[in-house]
């Protein structure tokens, strides 16, 4: 121990003896472990932290199988760790049967988010929710910080409304309040009581996605008895289940028994979902890290960037290498005298890879702070542009510091090795005896391993630079493609009427005359409404027929909107007419035509009636089983546009008068459509103080949340492939400069025998050149092996893209040239006098 005290306390002192050296080598390593903790943190937060709830091992996620669903009425709901969501949920009837019969199960609850209009305290927000069973916090194992929990007994429907609030919403909306218990809780316009909060942790069953209040299940056919609830049948699927499993019980035992209850009941009765032979069966799979949505949505792109930032730490593992290799040759004499003096090759060897280490561990504690910053940066970017609020506690655990350390003592070991090579060869004598001219067959050993690590770090700065630009491109391609409208100068809003003045009738014109307001501010020239915005990730879909019902079915998109919907988003019309005032006043009295009109797009035009015209062609809407509803007919035809997604392929879209009832505004601009929003704010709240406005953005910024995938692996790949240029670069120049100074005696001799300046000049950039395409052409190779992995992330463009490759390849030798010119200049300058007494 004395002795490994003794060589920390050299190796300290040998790297403050050097600060330029040791600066480099530790903000180096800085950037690229702390970008790494950085894209680890985001991952640990989403993907690999257990929820923190009593012994989480022991819960389960129920999930069916079978063959196939022959008599839904519907599913919704749930989502599934590995497969698709609709394998999720139960009908409320069945998941009441598996809670009565099962006997392997310690407590099962079932559980529905929501988002819902909110009033506590005078304040009106939307908030996102759960709708549990009686028996969730049981089930979880978890104590209330104030009051009580929900009991089965609240969730009987007889009980008084209550609710449980979550700690943060207590501490940021409700200030702390300690009085909270009994205090109203208004949900919608249904009156709750506040009975506890939840405890200080983030009791979220899917980590990331905020709850801010859990309401008995039993009244979710009061808040939304248009939605699947309690009283909804036996083959209306929608109620996701989780459960805890009896000490003793595996996850095979509990699977087998609760599979004999699913299948005897799905299979028989007029309501039966399946038949025998379709073999239904429950599967277990575990749920201690809560549900699977974020990490499906986020798990390939971040490991992509995780890959990324890996080859941006090989990179400065080799810089560091070729610097420290460098710093050794110049250490030959002090090894040599230290060799000569009875220091053993293992005590050198140690001497040497504490210095490496002590670097490294500098330089994991700066990316700890840097990886810090970095992941809260990241969680902002999500939670700025995805479609609903993101919590992501990126705070440092174990895990993260663990992944540090490892990740820092590998790196220490793996350019640590590089003088210890040098050094392991070193031959005492000649050392001793050693003078800059020297060329020994060691040396020459040395700068073919220098050289080796540049090609190595050019090689990896490729393959960065390759991936970045083909995902620059994507992005590029996305932004530039045509979505069919006008996306500039356009404003989007909600309102929720929630608690507004008006009920009944005057809220079906609500939105008509809150548009007449509005159309009179300043610098509006359009706007319109419709059941929701386009690029926004949802749809509405439906199956259509021909009038004869004699063809298969189309599904379509289908969007309610308002006359004017055509004019503000600036979608051309080909054939036929839009809607007018009449069509709108007819579909919102209930006193429609025979033939309801419809707008439908290109593609649908082309799919359903070929080349014939389709103006005053009928169709019906719903399937084979609506043959008596009414017939729709087509009054125009208008110009395709993305629908739901900017990825997507445009889609058989029809437009139908909307009912008034809610939705979204478009309003279209002659200025920028943030410098409206106060005023569109001020105008809703004089027409009506208890309307609340909801998602007002831009239409582009709609657009970017609907590629937010895209935009964050773009741009964290940019700046991933900018610092892997910078670091290759400066490989190649600290190389070049360093072989110049121990060059500088041969120059010498070179410019005395007649040599010319620039013959001088050509010799050093002529090296870095070599290198530069070396590790070009080597990186080039890597690349079209890896990025066809890249395929699902791109748009627009190849993973084997010519020109991306190309671009890249030019670009990266031309910098590298640039690296080599600084010391070539410098040795093309060297005084062949004082380059001939050089030692």
């Amino acid at each position: 121990m004395k002795s490994l005290l003794q060589d920390v306390r050299f190796g300290l002192r040998m790297l403050r003896k050097s600060p330029g050296f040791t600066a480099v080598a530790i903000i180096t390593l800085a950037l690229g472990i702390g970008a790494n903790t950085a894209i680890f943190s985001l991952i640990n937060a989403i993907m690999l932290r257990t929820l923190p709830v009593k012994d989480p091992q022991s819960l389960v996620i129920l999930r069916w199988a079978a063959r196939r669903a022959v008599n839904p009425k519907g599913i919704s709901g749930g989502f599934c760790p590995g497969d698709s969501f609709e394998a999720c949920s139960f009908s409320y009837p069945m998941f009441q049967q598996i809670h009565a019969e099962q006997k392997v199960f310690s407590g099962i609850f079932g559980f529905a988010p929501t988002r819902l209009t909110v009033n506590v305290t005078g304040r009106t927000s939307q908030l996102y929710g759960l709708f549990v069973s009686g028996d969730v916090f049981q089930t979880l194992g978890v104590s209330p910080a104030f009051g009580r929990f929900l009991n089965p007994s609240d969730d009987s429907g007889a009980a008084p409304p209550a609710v449980v609030v979550s700690y943060r919403f207590w501490k940021n909306v409700l200030g702390s309040d300690p009085a909270v218990v009994g205090k109203p809780f208004l949900v919608g316009r249904a009156p709750f009581t506040i009975v506890g909060v939840a405890p200080p942790i983030t009791l979220e069953l899917d980590p990331g996605i905020p709850t801010d209040f859990w309401l008995p299940l039993s009244f979710k056919a009061l808040i939304q008895p248009y939605s699947p609830n309690t009283t909804s049948a036996a083959n209306e699927i929608w109620l996701p289940l989780m459960a805890r499993l009896k000490p003793g019980i595996s996850i095979g035992q509990a699977a087998a028994a609760t599979s004999a209850i699913f299948a005897a009941s799905t299979t028989t009765g007029p309501e039966a979902l399946f038949a025998p032979s379709d073999a239904p069966h429950v599967e277990l799979p575990p749920a201690a890290y809560g549900l699977s949505f974020l990490r499906h949505e986020f798990s390939r792109p971040l490991y992509a960037l995780l890959v990324a930032v890996a080859l941006v730490l090989l990179i400065a593992c080799a810089n560091i290498a070729g610097l420290m290799l460098a710093r050794s040759s110049a250490r030959r004499k002090e090894i040599a005298v230290r060799g000569a003096l009875g220091a053993t090759r293992g005590r050198i060897i140690r001497q040497l890879l504490i210095e490496s280490l002590l670097l490294s561990v500098t330089g994991g504690a700066a990316g700890v702070l840097l990886g810090y910053w970095g992941a809260e940066a990241l969680a902002g970017f999500l939670a700025r542009n995805w479609y609903m609020p993101l919590q992501v506690d990126t705070r440092p655990d174990l895990h993260v510091l663990a992944f540090t350390v490892l990740v820092s003592a590998i790196v220490g070991l793996a350019f640590g090795f590089a003088p210890v090579f040098s050094s392991g060869q070193l031959e005492l004598v000649s050392a001793l005896k050693e003078g800059s001219g020297s060329t020994d067959i060691s040396r020459r050993g040395r700068t073919a391993l220098a050289n080796t690590l540049v090609v190595v770090q050019i090689s990896l700065a490729v393959l960065v630079l390759v991936g970045a630009g083909l995902l620059v491109r994507t992005l590029s391609n996305l932004r530039a493609e045509n979505v069919g409208f006008e996306p500039q100068d356009l404003l989007l809003f909600g309102v929720d009427t929630t608690y507004g003045n008006r009920t009944g009738g005057s809220l079906k014109v609500l939105h008509r005359e809150l548009q007449e307001q509005l159309e009179m501010l300043p610098g509006v020239t359009s706007i319109s409404y419709s059941a929701g915005p386009l690029l926004s990730g949802s749809a509405i879909r439906r199956p259509i027929f021909a009038q004869d019902q004699s063809a298969s079915p189309i599904l379509v998109n289908a969007l309610p909107i308002t006359p004017e919907f055509f004019k503000t988003m600036r979608i051309p019309l080909l054939a036929g007419r839009t809607f007018n005032a009449q069509d709108l006043e007819e579909k919102q009295s209930g006193k429609a035509p025979s033939y309801q009109p419809i707008v439908i797009n290109e593609k649908l035009a082309h799919s359903l009636f070929g080349d014939q015209a389709p103006v005053g062609r009928l169709f019906r809407m719903g399937g084979p089983s609506a043959a008596l509803s009414p017939l729709k007919e087509v009054v125009g035809v208008v110009g395709d546009t993305k629908y739901d997604a900017l990825r997507a392929i445009v889609q058989p879209t029809i437009y139908s008068a909307i009912t008034g009832d809610g939705g979204t505004f478009e309003i279209r601009t002659a200025m920028d459509p943030k410098a409206l929003m106060p005023a569109v704010r001020a105008t809703v709240s004089r027409f009506d103080s208890n309307l609340l406005i909801t998602d007002m953005k831009t239409q582009m910024e709609q657009i970017d949340q609907n590629i937010y995938q895209e935009r964050l692996i773009a741009n964290l790949s940019s700046l991933f492939a900018l610092l892997a240029l910078i670091v290759a670069c400066v490989g190649i120049y600290g190389l070049l400069s360093y072989q110049v100074t121990r060059r500088t005696h041969e120059i010498g001799i070179r410019l005395a025998l007649g040599a010319q300046r620039g013959d001088v000049l050509r010799l050093v950039i002529r090296q870095g050149a070599i290198l530069a395409a070396l590790g070009v052409l080597i990186g080039i190779a890597a690349a079209l092996a890896v990025t066809r992995y890249l395929q699902s992330f791109l748009f627009g463009v190849k993973p084997s893209d010519p020109l991306t490759i190309a671009a890249v390849a030019c670009g990266l030798i031309a910098v590298a040239l640039l690296a080599s010119y600084i010391p070539a200049r410098r040795a093309m300058k060297t005084d062949p006098m004082v380059a001939l007494r050089y030692e």
